[in-house]
């Protein structure tokens, strides 16, 4: 049978002129057009690797020199479809010469999808051609040698610039607000990215990217950079970012739609470049001024468009943090012309600054980390440094001593105390707040004093809420900051056990101590250094305080006990006055006012009560005055309402006031404070905050120099620095005074091939 070109073709091109027509061919047709070339390879490739065929070649060429050359017979078929392909789709297309817009846009699409059908029919037919022959000059693949691969390129020609422009203007329209028929521009981006697709995959490169993406995304720059020119020429900037936010949704609602998926990232990019990169200085201008009005919407329109572009957000950080600290410095500025020692107004102003620009970052700026550094930088700075700082001579233990009496005011018993809930609210801000100071250490001087008391008074508002407190400072500063106040809670609940024990051995004994008796057996370690007072303790109070050292004394071998009568009360009944009151006292009142049960005519001098107590007149003085303060003394060398001084003379007479009167049975005495007490304490705080410190930072060198064993001092310096940052600000004078001092006690030496280097001695 004749398989040749010329023998076969016109059958061939009569079942493609059905084809194009769009007349049905039957199945029996279809195969006979199938066979046809099918024979026609099957011959083509026989003849090929025929021996006398290849003989002349000597033996130097094979099949891949036919593939390659003109002597491949199967070209000849694949050269004559591709040239009717070509006429055919040529003389379809004139047809669209004379559309225009919409009616181009849908010419062209339907005319692709009746290609698509007619080529997959074209290609069943022409299998073998796909599968076993080449163009010359490419190697043969299957998947690549398809019939519609050829096609494109004839229809990539024919497509001319009004096309383009034609999409490009349907999609400004859109944006113009005009509706029109998506579904026409998805199609012709389908429609792109179909026909770019080669033989190695590439559609999107060779194609769409080039061919639409690129002058897709130039149309775009162009019509917002006019838009967003003219739209701040009429409108506010915050009616400006609105439009941002309305323009940056719809177009990644457009890209979702009709665009391929690539396309979003790039087109981001220009609308951010156009709206936000260009215009930055507007949204810096703007930013304080809306912190100013709090409009957290808009801030959260300013943090979320920024955020878009590289460094968009560093100015609008700094400009938080100058914000935030001027607010909280006026804040308590306010507060130190009206009442700079109240505790209560202090936190206040901090704590309405701070959680209003919390609740700002959260909400308005979701918590960057940025925003969040900003807040804490400038919290840092308004609550350590401020006007009521400066009142108190920029001292640095003005701040936490505050905080200290504020936590005092809130764990401490009173008619104002507030639910579980509520004090685990308050507590929290406490810790918001605590965790700005800068010396954390003053701070826990002030709280253990003031804990200590609480406890010794028995006035804590609740043993929960003390714990919790304990339990924050803990998470906050570690253990060995909290290790002395949790020591304390300890000996207070071990002293109610010893004083049970110690009212059983009395019954067992039959022991009457003709008082109720309560003990605090407390370890010197864990407790603030308390004052001192010399006297000589009442008959009654001085035998129940010796039965109780005999019993502790077989209870613990080799423990000694001190008593601190300044921080022991009691309650004493009186009888000298016209009603029956209740006193409670301090132990020297106590014994200030039990002399008088035997005193003639209810009254002693000076001296007289400092040889019966034992007693210096320095420490005397206070007693007494705090006594005449309260009416219960009366005294005819003090004049009324004035202090008692130390310049007393000792022979000045102090009278019981039989007409002493008060609205209440039980008479508190200890709330009166002694001025040269306080005075005195104040002292011996800021020395021992002093000590202290110089031990932890002589600690933190030992302990970082036992590490490292050899250090540069500047590396020393800094290391140092760094870790008592969280407890303290330390001062470098000092670091190098415990140095030099360490190194006189041998703990460190100067390198010998080095003198600014320290070597730890082991």
């Amino acid at each position: 049978m004749q398989y040749e070109v010329e023998t076969i073709w016109p059958d061939l091109e009569s079942g493609l002129d059905d084809i194009f027509g769009e007349r049905r061919i039957e199945q029996k047709r279809y195969m006979t057009l199938y066979t046809h070339v099918y024979n026609h390879c099957i011959n083509s490739i026989k003849s090929l690797v025929n021996p006398a065929i290849l003989a002349p070649k000597s033996g130097r060429n094979s099949i891949n020199d036919y593939r390659n050359g003109s002597l491949f017979s199967g070209s000849e078929l694949y050269q004559r479809l591709k040239n009717y392909l070509e006429r055919t789709v040529t003389e379809a297309l004139q047809e669209g010469n004379e559309k225009h817009d919409e009616e181009l846009f849908r010419f062209y699409v339907d005319k692709w999808k009746q290609f698509c059908f007619y080529f997959k029919v074209i290609d069943g037919i022409f299998d073998c051609l796909n599968k076993h022959l080449c163009e010359p000059g490419v190697e043969v693949n299957r998947d690549s040698k398809r019939v519609l691969f050829y096609v494109k390129t004839l229809l990539l020609r024919e497509l001319d610039a009004r096309f383009m422009q034609g999409v490009m203007d349907l999609i400004r329209q859109e944006r113009d607000g005009q509706t029109i028929d998506r579904s026409f521009i998805r199609a012709v981006v389908e429609f792109y990215v179909d026909l770019g697709i080669d033989e190695n995959s590439r559609s999107l490169e060779r194609f769409y990217r080039q061919k639409f993406e690129k002058r897709f995304l130039g149309e775009t720059e162009n019509y917002y950079t006019t838009e967003a020119d003219d739209f701040l020429q009429q409108n506010s900037f915050t009616e400006y970012m609105k439009k941002i936010e309305k323009r940056l949704n719809e177009e990644a609602e457009r890209c979702n739609f009709y665009l391929h998926a690539t396309t979003l990232q790039p087109l981001s990019q220009i609308c951010e470049t156009v709206f936000i990169q260009r215009k930055i200085e507007l949204f810096q201008r703007d930013f304080g001024p809306l912190l100013e009005q709090e409009r957290d919407d808009d801030l959260a329109r300013i943090y979320q468009l920024c955020g878009r572009i590289e460094q968009g957000l560093e100015e609008l950080k700094l400009a938080l943090e100058r914000h935030i600290t001027r607010q909280g410095q006026n804040a308590i500025d306010e507060i130190a012309k009206k009442s700079p020692n109240d505790p209560r107004e202090f936190m206040r102003g901090i704590l309405e600054v701070h959680m209003r620009y919390k609740g700002l970052v959260s909400k308005s700026f979701r918590d960057e980390a940025g925003f969040k550094e900003a807040l804490d930088k400038a919290s840092s700075h308004f609550i350590n440094k401020n006007a009521i700082t400066k009142i108190a001579g920029n001292s640095s233990s003005k701040v936490p001593e505050l905080i200290a009496r504020y936590c005092d005011l809130l764990l401490r018993k009173s008619k104002d105390n507030i639910g579980e809930a509520e004090m685990e609210e308050q507590l929290q801000n406490v810790i918001a707040v605590f965790k700005y100071i800068e010396d954390k250490d003053v701070f826990q001087q002030f709280y253990t004093k003031m804990l200590s008391k609480r406890l010794i008074g028995g006035l804590s508002a609740s043993d929960t809420a003390e714990s919790q407190m304990i339990s924050k400072l803990k998470q906050m500063c570690g253990i060995e900051y909290t290790n002395k106040l949790q020591r304390m809670f300890t000996d207070t609940e071990l002293s109610k056990n010893i004083t049970e024990n110690f009212r059983k051995n009395c019954q067992e004994k039959d022991i009457a101590l003709g008082l109720d008796f309560a003990i605090m057996v407390l370890g010197y370690s864990s407790w603030p250094s308390m004052p001192q007072l010399q006297m000589q303790m009442p008959l009654k109070l001085s035998e129940t305080i010796e039965h109780f050292k005999n019993y502790y004394n077989t209870q613990h071998n080799g423990r000694k006990l001190s008593w601190i009568y300044s921080q022991s009360r009691g309650e004493l009944s009186s009888t000298g006055f016209q009603k029956k009151y209740g006193f409670q006292a301090w132990t020297a009142q106590m014994a200030v006012l039990m002399l008088y049960n035997e005193a003639p005519k209810q009254a002693l001098n000076l001296k007289e009560m400092m040889l019966q107590l034992n007693m210096p007149k320095d420490q005397l003085v206070p007693v007494v005055g705090s006594l005449l303060k309260n009416d219960l003394l009366k005294c005819g060398d003090v004049a009324a309402g004035t202090e008692v001084e130390n310049e007393i003379a000792d022979t000045a007479v102090f009278a019981l006031n039989p007409n002493f009167q008060s609205k209440k049975i039980k008479v508190d005495l200890t709330r009166t404070q002694m001025r040269s007490e306080v005075k005195k304490e104040a002292e011996k705080d800021k020395q021992y905050i002093e000590e202290d410190r110089r031990l932890v930072t002589e600690a933190c060198i030992v302990r970082i120099m036992k590490t490292r064993k050899r250090l540069a001092h500047n590396e020393l310096i800094s290391e140092v620095l760094q870790q008592l940052s969280t407890r303290f600000t330390p001062n470098v004078m000092k670091v190098r005074t415990s140095i030099e001092g360490l190194m006189e006690r041998l703990f460190l030496k100067r390198a010998e091939d080095a003198m600014n280097v320290y070597e730890y001695i082991a």
